[in-house]
C-alpha cells in the first residue's frame, strides 16, 4: 500500500505544472483525479499501517479548512462557498499526504523531480504554442489552458528544485535535465511576457548564483557555456514585444496600477473593513466586487492575503499567517543548502501569491507540504508509538 500511494503521489506531482493540458470534459484536470486516488491511498495506507504521522503545521491548515468550511453559514455566495469547501479540503489532504509517504530523502527529491519533469511537459507545450502562433493574448504565450502569470510561477518554482537535484547527485541518469531546467524556465517565461513571473524567474536563478561554489568544476564550465548561448539566442528568439511588457515593469510598480491590481486590493480591504472579523464567507472576492461600485462585475483578487481577509476576516488571515509562519521555521531549522532551496521557493510562492490568487492553487499546498517533508526526512522523529507528531 505504500509503494501505491507513493506512485499515486508521484504522479500527481508530475501533472502539476501541466495540469490545465489535459481536460477532461464535463469533469476537469486528470491531475484533479490522480490527487483523489493519492490520497486514498494515502489513508489506507495509514489505516494499513496504522502509522500517523503529523505535524502541529497540519493541524493548522485544518483548522484554516475548517473556518473555510464554517464560512458557509454566513456566506454571501454559498455556492462559491461550498466549491471552495471541496477544492481546500482536497488541497488539505495532499498535503498532508506529502508528509505521510515520503519518510526518507530519496523520496523527497524523487518527488521533486517528478515536478519538474512536469515543468518540462508545460514549457515543451508553451514553446509549441510560440512556434505555431497560438498566442494568449497578443504576442504572448503560454502551455494550453494556462494563464502567462499563473505559468510563469509554476515554471519558476521548478528553478531552485531543478538545480538542487543537479546538485546533490551528478550520477542521476536525469541530472542532465536538471541542468539546463533553468535556462528553459528563463527562455519560456520571457514567451508569457509575464512581468511578476520574471522576478519569479530572478529569485530561482539567484539561488543557482548563491550554491554555484558547491557545483563541480564540470558542471560550471557546462553552465558558463550553456549561459553564454542562452545570452546569444535568446535576444534572437523571444519576440521583441516580450521585451518591450517586461521592460515596464519598474515603471508598473512604481507608478503604475499593475493592470488594474492596486484597484482591485483598495477594492478588496474595503469589503474587508465592512467585515473584519469572519469576512464574506471563503470563495467569495469575486461576488464581493459585483456590487462594488468600482467594478460591477466578477473580478479575481489577484493577491492571496487580500482575498483571503475579505473572504475569511481577520481570523482566516490569522490562521493563513500562523500556517505560513510554522512553514517557515522548519525551513529556518534545516541544513544550509535545504534551507535555501526551500527559501528560494517559499520566496517565489510568496511573490506569486502577491501578484495572484493562489490559496486554492495546488502549487501553493505542493511548496508548503514539501517544506514539511523534507524537514521530516532530514530530521526523523523514531517512536515505538503508531502516532507519530515530529515537533
Amino acid at each position: 500500500m505504500a509503494q501505491l500511494a507513493y506512485g499515486l503521489l508521484w504522479l500527481y506531482v508530475f501533472t502539476l505544472p501541466w495540469e490545465n493540458v489535459l481536460l477532461i470534459p464535463g469533469l476537469g484536470t486528470l491531475s484533479r483525479y490522480v490527487g483523489i486516488l493519492a490520497a486514498l491511498a494515502t489513508v489506507a495506507y495509514v489505516l494499513t499501517s496504522g502509522r500517523l504521522r503529523l505535524h502541529w503545521v497540519h493541524l493548522s491548515g485544518l483548522g484554516f479548512v475548517l473556518l473555510a468550511a464554517m464560512s458557509y453559514f454566513w456566506s454571501i455566495a454559498p455556492q462559491d462557498t461550498l466549491e471552495r469547501i471541496l477544492q481546500y479540503g482536497l488541497l488539505w489532504m495532499f498535503f498532508w499526504a506529502l508528509f505521510v509517504v515520503l519518510e526518507d530523502d530519496t523520496a523527497v527529491r524523487r518527488i521533486l523531480g517528478a515536478y519538474v519533469l512536469g515543468a518540462y511537459v508545460a514549457a515543451g507545450n508553451t514553446i509549441y504554442n510560440f512556434l505555431t502562433g497560438s498566442e494568449v493574448v497578443y504576442q504572448r504565450y503560454a502551455a494550453a489552458n494556462f494563464d502567462p502569470g499563473d505559468l510563469s510561477f509554476v515554471l519558476s518554482i521548478g528553478i531552485p528544485l531543478a538545480w538542487y537535484l543537479a546538485l546533490r547527485d551528478e550520477k542521476d541518469p536525469l541530472v542532465w535535465l536538471y541542468r539546463l531546467y533553468p535556462l528553459l524556465a528563463l527562455g519560456t517565461v520571457f514567451l508569457t511576457a509575464a512581468r511578476a513571473g520574471l522576478l519569479g524567474v530572478a529569485v530561482g536563478l539567484l539561488f543557482v548564483v548563491l550554491t554555484f561554489p558547491r557545483a563541480s568544476w564540470k558542471l560550471k564550465a557546462l553552465v558558463g557555456v550553456l549561459a553564454a548561448l542562452a545570452l546569444s539566442l535568446i535576444p534572437s528568439l523571444i519576440p521583441p514585444e516580450s521585451f518591450s511588457r517586461l521592460a515596464t515593469l519598474f515603471d508598473e510598480v512604481s507608478s503604475g496600477t499593475l493592470n488594474d491590481r492596486t484597484n482591485i486590493w483598495a477594492a478588496g480591504w474595503q469589503v474587508f473593513g465592512e467585515r473584519p472579523v469572519l469576512g464574506t464567507g471563503a470563495g467569495t472576492f469575486g461576488a464581493t466586487l459585483e456590487s462594488h461600485p468600482w467594478f460591477r462585475q466578477w473580478v479575481a483578487p489577484h493577491n492571496l492575503f487580500v482575498a483571503i481577509a475579505a473572504e475569511m476576516g481577520v481570523v482566516g488571515l490569522a490562521g493563513l499567517l500562523l500556517l505560513l509562519g510554522g512553514v517557515v521555521a522548519c525551513f529556518l531549522s534545516m541544513p544550509p543548502l535545504e534551507r535555501l532551496l526551500w527559501g528560494s521557493a517559499f520566496l517565489i510562492l510568496m511573490l506569486a501569491c502577491m501578484a495572484q490568487n493562489w490559496e486554492w492553487r495546488k502549487q501553493t499546498w505542493f511548496v508548503l507540504g514539501m517544506v514539511l517533508a523534507h524537514y521530516s526526512a532530514l530530521r526523523p522523529c523514531p517512536s515505538s508509538s503508531p502516532l507519530r507528531r515530529p515537533i
